[in-house]
């Protein structure tokens, strides 16, 4: 599987289950508060950016979280 269909798993997986250990995980080991914005899309871009410039074994670890 390549990175953008890992990060997009990973991004959907978030979105979706937002109080998830998994997904407060992600989001604590990348700075991000999802407090911080109004809706799911927001959160989504960020996370988004932050991930596409992240290593590969980054992105592998934040998949196995979610998955």
């Amino acid at each position: 599987m390549d990175k953008n269909t890992k990060i997009e798993e990973i991004i959907a997986f978030v979105t979706a289950y937002p109080e998830s250990t998994a997904s407060r995980a992600i989001l604590r080991r990348h700075y991000i508060n999802k407090n911080n914005y109004e809706t799911a899309n927001e959160l989504s871009l960020q996370l988004k950016d932050v991930l596409k410039k992240e290593e590969s074994d980054e992105i592998n670890f934040c998949f196995y979280l979610v998955k």
